[in-house]
């Protein structure tokens, strides 16, 4: 090339050149902000993480302290167990539940918003287990001593015939403390998790120390029967079985009418009824929980029991009483019974014990009928004229006659019979009788047979 040309082509170069160092430059621009925006969002996302974790800290000292408390109650529990009565065992594992249960549901709560990594998972994990074995502990004591939950005072808790907890053998006792004690060595390695990843978090918060199965051998399987063996053994422990039936608290429907209206000497006066019901109070004044209590009663009329026996089965939780109802039986106004009412324990009483109670019992007769009209008031010979008898005292009538003939009849209602009447001739008297007498003969109760 002619050196005039090359010299054109240089400078031609040169001018194209600002352009290019130009896109070169914004492309470092637009790099720097990018690069600048992702370390600014990193750095407040950071700073965000930091402020989480040490709020939930602050929160999580307050129940981790408070559940290193309740496993100092739970270790001076195991240790004082078999020198505690039974009521004062039963409170303090109850206690024990309810704090421990209260404060699975504070750690769970706390851990939102959630912490660096699985911090406030970890130690939520953790109170919820422990919480569960507290209540695993209390049922395994329960069932191996035969105790149930105490009742919440004001609150609408069980009923005192409500579950008790089926026996546990010496051996089920010890396994399910074996299991107590895996669960609650979970839950340590859990909290020790946590409290790692928050102390490692950009926060590096700090949480207090916490496991429940570093102080006792409880848990281990020597541990655990040693322990079955005390509370088993224990005097303070010892079962006591006393089912009693409150005799000065039976109740009878329809209530007795007052001793002044009594006939024989010591005998219950019931007003004119068809239907008697017995309501007892059952006590169970030991410190066992009972199962299959079987309360019942027989009636007996001339001395014979015909058939009339009532019972129900209940169950009562140690020092408690319950009032039952026997299901409806049947008497006849005017008729005497001996009510014997008993309650049988599933193991035998302390001697002593009242199991029964007998109430001679008169069911007093009503007063007797009335005849006020006839529909109609006269009929054939051959008998079949349907009559309707109007009048009072119609509940428990035992004949209708027409003269000397009974008659078929159906009692309506307390003021109403139908009757069929019999073959008869000229004029008689209807009567109605109930426990109570007979109507009598009286003008409107006469019925004239016609001669055809």
């Amino acid at each position: 090339m002619p050196p005039i040309d090359r010299r054109r082509h240089g400078r031609r170069s040169a001018r194209l050149s600002p352009l290019a160092v130009g896109g070169g430059i914004l492309a470092v621009l637009v790099g720097a902000l990018v690069v600048g925006g992702l370390l600014r969002i990193r750095t407040q996302s950071v700073g965000y993480e930091r402020a989480v974790d040490r709020s939930y800290a602050a929160q999580a000292r307050l129940f981790v302290e408070e559940s290193n408390r309740q496993g100092e109650e739970l270790r001076t529990l195991l240790a004082g167990a078999p020198h505690d009565d039974r009521t004062a065992l039963e409170e303090s594992l109850d206690t024990l539940v309810r704090s421990t249960s209260s404060l699975a549901i504070e750690a769970a709560t706390a851990a939102s918003p959630a912490p660096s990594g699985d911090a406030g998972a970890d130690v939520a994990a953790a109170m919820a287990e422990r919480a569960t074995a507290a209540r695993d502990l209390r049922t395994a004591v329960d069932r191996l001593l035969g105790m149930a939950p105490l009742p919440v005072v004001g609150a609408p808790g069980p009923s005192a015939t409500a579950w008790t907890p089926p026996p546990l053998s010496a051996a089920g006792a010890a396994a399910v403390l074996e299991k107590v004690g895996t669960l609650l060595e979970r839950s340590d390695r859990e909290y020790a998790a946590g409290r790692r990843a928050l102390r490692r978090a950009p926060g590096g918060a700090r949480l207090p120390f916490s496991a429940w199965t570093h102080w006792t051998k409880v848990w281990t399987p020597s541990g655990a029967r040693a322990l079955v063996g005390a509370l088993t053994s224990s005097r303070t422990l010892a079962a006591i079985d006393d089912v009693e039936l409150v005799v000065h608290a039976l109740a009878l429907t329809p209530a007795p009418v007052p001793a002044a209206g009594a006939g024989r000497r010591g005998e219950t006066l019931l007003p004119p009824t068809g239907h008697l019901r017995i309501a007892a109070v059952v006590a169970n004044d030991g410190n066992v929980a009972e199962r299959g209590i079987v309360l019942r009663a027989s009636v007996a009329r001339a001395g014979k029991v015909v058939r009339l026996r009532r019972s129900r089965r209940i169950a009562l939780t140690a020092h408690r009483s319950v009032s039952v109802t026997l299901p409806e039986v049947p008497v006849v106004p005017g008729d005497r019974y001996t009510v014997v009412v008993s309650v049988d324990p599933p193991r035998p009483d302390v001697p002593g014990a009242v199991t029964s109670d007998t109430i001679e019992l008169h069911v007093a007769p009503p007063g007797p009928p009335t005849v006020t009209q006839l529909l109609p008031t006269t009929g054939t010979r051959q008998g079949g004229t349907d009559v309707t008898i109007l009048g009072t005292g119609f509940t428990w009538v035992r004949r209708v006659s027409f003269g000397t003939a009974a008659a078929h009849f159906k009692v309506v209602s307390t003021t109403q019979i139908t009757a069929v009447a019999p073959p008869g001739a000229g004029t008689v008297t209807v009567e109605v009788t109930n426990p109570g007498g007979s109507s009598g003969p009286t003008p409107a109760g006469r019925f004239r047979y016609r001669s055809s």
